[in-house]
């Protein structure tokens, strides 16, 4: 079997990568909000807003009870694929495991507030099919679901570093296989919990904007 590396990932850590990027697409990347901005615009929200749960506990609820059913698929199916093939997968110490694990929780919490945000375009434009499709085109090519980040060139990376979307796989997959230095992870982790808080005061304020000229239309 060889042993030759591509960009860095050697045989064990690409087939690790694969197999890492199918549990994080149903852990982060799987989500209910993208018919927000629909429910929205036609008013289906509304009778969310007039029962007793909060829509914020209910949006919490949707999202966990989605993501527990689609880790527990990709899981089995991983195990099957295990059994039958025997892939080289590269697996950490706990430590090292323990903070992927935070880290992808915290992906997902990111991406929670992207989708409630984006939602909220639903309160002035009912054209939110073409604009939600280029969204999740842009987030398969620079979250590293397709392929690890590191095969692009160093300028394109940094810019792509700009924004929060390798922070929804990609950064996740470099600390599980140990690409990152213990100031790396530092880093990591503040960048993750300052895209969090900035991403959360501005859908309170968007969402906030929005609910004072929203008018049920059609309900």
């Amino acid at each position: 079997m060889g042993t030759a590396d591509a960009f860095g990932y050697d045989r064990s850590a690409m087939i690790s990568y694969i197999f890492l990027t199918a549990f994080l697409q149903s852990v982060i990347q799987s989500t209910l909000l993208n018919g927000l901005a629909e429910d929205i615009y036609t008013g289906v929200i509304s009778n969310s807003l007039v029962k007793p749960l909060k829509l914020g506990v209910m949006w919490i609820s949707q999202e966990l009870a989605d993501k527990s059913m689609n880790i527990f698929f990709v899981i089995c199916e991983s195990l099957l694929l295990i059994a039958l093939f025997h892939p080289q997968i590269y697996f950490p110490e706990l430590a090292q495991l323990l903070l992927f694990l935070v880290a992808t929780f915290m992906g997902a919490i990111l991406l929670f507030f992207i989708m409630l945000l984006f939602g909220t375009i639903g309160f002035w434009s009912n054209e939110t099919w073409g604009i939600r499709f280029l969204f999740f085109m842009m987030m398969d090519f620079t979250a590293g679901k397709l392929y690890p980040l590191d095969i692009l060139p160093a300028t394109v990376r940094n810019i792509l570093f700009l924004t929060p979307f390798p922070y929804l796989a990609y950064a996740q997959t470099q600390l599980f296989l140990g690409k990152y230095s213990g100031a790396q992870t530092v880093e990591l982790f503040a960048v993750l919990g300052g895209w969090i808080v900035v991403l959360a005061l501005l859908f309170r304020v968007v969402w906030n904007h929005g609910m004072k000229t929203y008018g049920a239309v059609g309900r």
